[in-house]
């Protein structure tokens, strides 16, 4: 791990999480305006509404940009899934014995005078509650099982990144456009493009600011990554990915996309050593050092860190320490049954030990990769 990825990695925990309201701030800005439209348009105007608005940054000595919250390692509150919780531990998200968030008196206020009023009797906590029988509403009360966990988002997927990194979201876009045109009546087209579109512009957005900071920036060497962080941002926000940095770069964006659609848990990454292997390869061929790659996986690492899950006391016992299930597979066998490992396999893992935090979690099936190779290499 090199100096650049030291001082990323401490930056995340030099301060004490907080919890953000800003995406529920949106999310319910949106959702107010929206009555009456399809339930699947609503949330795409409201993804929208989120992915224009939200304050945006890129850190210091980053080479990877992208951020959920402003502040790193922040909380997110999901009011439109149970507001309940939050009322109810509101003062005690500090003080719990997992997983703490400074709760600000700020966010307090926004959250009791504005965000409870408007989402109570309409969150999905009340929908489940109008259609489970009384005597199952009781057995969860009293703890007997549980059901339906509605303390923020539920993921449980593995995108299709490969397509977008080949496709780029213009294509994507393109192809919705033409099916919705067939088709004009279709909500999931008229969803899908609503946040095609905002996903684009969210991506730029972070071209323009890495414009804006190049222009101040007194450095010449930082001035240059940030002209860098233009240029990629501006490329993939439509075209598909060319580099092993704008393949991560891109990853990242969707991720994040991801993340404010639903914030959800279990948001995976999939073979990510299969499908950004050809990009890797690529940038090896053409003479790219292999140190510097291995840094922009490292920093893409630690933005995988920035993503902590806030669940409510009685969540947070099972899931201590923030596993947000954002997993990552390597290694396995291809469609003919033979091994898939490659060298960007061992890399991932090098890389994961040499930032020695939990994100992604690497499932690896051991048979396939070499263990006195990789100690080898790793020590």
């Amino acid at each position: 791990m090199n100096e650049r990825v030291e001082f990323l990695k401490k930056e995340l925990f030099k301060n004490k999480r907080e919890i953000s309201t800003e995406r529920a701030v949106l999310y319910t800005q949106s959702h107010k305006e929206t009555v009456g439209e399809p339930e699947i348009i609503r949330r795409a105007k409201a993804t929208k509404n989120i992915l224009e608005k939200m304050e945006i940054s890129i850190r210091e000595k980053e080479l990877i940009t992208g951020n959920r919250t402003i502040k790193p390692r922040s909380g997110i509150i999901s009011p439109e899934m149970d507001p309940y919780w939050i009322m109810k531990e509101i003062d005690t998200m500090e003080t719990r014995p997992q997983d703490q968030f400074v709760f600000t008196e700020k966010d307090k206020k926004i959250f009791t005078e504005n965000l409870y009023p408007y989402w109570k009797d309409k969150s999905l906590k009340d929908s489940l509650n109008g259609i489970i029988p009384e005597y199952i509403r009781k057995a969860v009360n009293e703890k007997i099982v549980n059901l339906n966990q509605t303390d923020k988002g539920q993921g449980h997927i593995i995108p299709d990144f490969e397509t977008v990194l080949k496709r780029g979201y213009g294509q994507i876009r393109n192809e919705v456009k033409e099916k919705l045109e067939k088709n004009p009546e279709n909500e999931f087209y008229k969803a899908s493009l609503i946040t095609l579109e905002a996903t684009i512009s969210h991506i730029k957005r972070y071209e323009k600011l890495a414009r804006e900071m190049a222009l101040q920036e007194k450095d010449e060497s930082r001035k240059k990554e940030l002209q860098k962080i233009e240029e990629i941002s501006g490329k993939v926000a439509t075209e598909p990915a060319g580099t092993f940095l704008e393949a991560l770069q891109l990853l990242w964006y969707t991720s994040i996309v991801l993340q404010m659609e639903s914030n959800a848990s279990s948001i995976s990454l999939g073979r990510i050593d299969q499908y950004l292997y050809p990009y890797y390869k690529n940038d090896i061929e053409k003479g790219e050092d292999k140190d510097k790659l291995k840094e922009y996986l490292e920093a893409f690492y630690i933005k995988t860190n920035d993503v902590v899950l806030l669940r409510s006391e009685h969540s947070a016992k099972f899931f201590a320490g923030f596993p947000s299930g954002y997993t990552a597979l390597l290694g396995g066998v291809n469609i003919y049954g033979q091994s898939a490992v490659n060298e960007l396999s061992y890399l991932c893992l090098e890389a994961y030990h040499d930032i020695r935090l939990p994100q992604p979690n690497l499932g690896v099936r051991v048979n396939d990769i070499e263990p006195k190779k990789f100690i080898k290499k790793t020590c």
